[in-house]
């Protein structure tokens, strides 16, 4: 059991396929829970007070946040079009990075949970769905 858990080798340790779809999962139910919800929420609601980070309009800029966080979080969740959500919440992801909390002067203040985002979706983007997902084949 020891030489397990010093193995660096992850198939030794546990499947890839089961900790890819752990890691999608718990991931992006975290950012629907805790961002993606109320974007959506105050779309449904008509409160279009946001950020215009890209120069489109706050209408805009919510609508597609929402998008991405709630919608693209639902389908990485379900393991269904997996890499083309995670691209697009890293592009969305990217955007709170470079658009807003870089020129805001956060550096790693409020950073820190944006940059773990868009580090964590990059990884789903090359791992893809693992096991237990719709994409599955």
């Amino acid at each position: 059991m020891l030489d397990r858990l010093r193995s660096s080798k992850l198939g030794e340790f546990v499947d890839a396929g089961t900790s890819a779809a752990i890691f999608r999962i718990f991931v992006a139910f975290f950012m629907l829970y805790g961002h993606g919800w109320g974007k959506l929420m105050s779309v449904f609601g008509g409160e279009f007070q946001f950020l215009d980070p890209l120069g489109i309009g706050p209408t805009a800029s919510l609508i597609l946040a929402a998008f991405a966080e709630a919608i693209c979080s639902l389908l990485i969740i379900a393991g269904f079009w997996t890499r083309l959500a995670s691209l697009i919440l890293t592009i969305n992801m990217a955007v709170a990075v470079f658009f807003v909390h870089l020129p805001g002067g956060d550096w790693f203040g409020d950073m820190e949970l944006p940059v773990l985002y868009l580090l964590a979706f990059i990884v789903i983007f090359l791992l893809g769905p693992g096991k237990y997902s719709v994409d599955k084949s």
